[in-house]
């Protein structure tokens, strides 16, 4: 699959937590940009002064060809009002369409990056395992390599709340505490939750 995602992870304004309509500029112009299959973006759950973008691309292609656009500094302006600070852009290799994960009323976003060290076949074959295990309420879930960032990976998975997601936790089965355990052995990661809006 050459579909990829970029990930905008922003330093949200005041503004944009209490209206997240004001980036509508800048999804005008994605909504017009060939290549580009949805969008979504809200603010973290936890920390609301933290904010999310995903983009999901045709290919990385399409979106380096609107980075080279004239378009191009239109669409960072219309970001601007959502900014409080800095914001880190990356494109991930998801192994299946995250928009069933992004569509859900909350989506989980998990942040993996190796330890030094260690062994990223083993990482991957156990993130590989972990996507195929069911546990209940997960309305979709993918991960995936950063493609700028060698060793670390973004897992989205789509709850039906936070609440769900964490009486999931307390409800694990053998495989997934393994699977869990083995993965903190070999990597850090962050956690966070998002209500996304979808355009």
């Amino acid at each position: 699959m050459s579909q990829v995602t970029e990930l905008v992870v922003f330093a949200a304004s005041e503004a944009y937590q209490k209206d997240n309509t004001i980036v509508n500029g800048l999804v005008d112009i994605l909504n017009k940009t060939p290549g580009k299959i949805n969008t979504f973006h809200g603010p973290q759950v936890e920390d609301p002064n933290k904010g999310y973008l995903f983009v999901n691309w045709e290919s990385l292609e399409h979106h380096k060809a609107l980075m080279a656009s004239p378009d191009y500094p239109t669409l960072v302006e219309g970001l601007k009002p959502a900014l409080a600070g800095d914001y880190e852009l990356v494109h991930v290799k998801f192994d299946k369409d995250p928009t069933p994960a992004l569509s859900a009323p909350v989506t989980e976003v998990v942040a993996i990056q190796i330890k030094e060290g260690k062994s990223e076949d083993e990482l991957k074959k156990l993130l590989e395992q972990g996507a195929k295990i069911q546990l209940p309420g997960v309305v979709g879930s993918t991960y995936g390599p950063i493609i700028e960032k060698p060793g670390c990976y973004i897992m989205a998975v789509g709850w039906p709340s936070v609440e769900e997601h964490q009486a999931a936790r307390q409800t694990k089965s053998e495989e997934s505490t393994k699977v869990l355990g083995g993965v903190l052995e070999l990597a850090d990661f962050k956690v966070g939750h998002a209500k996304l809006t979808k355009y």
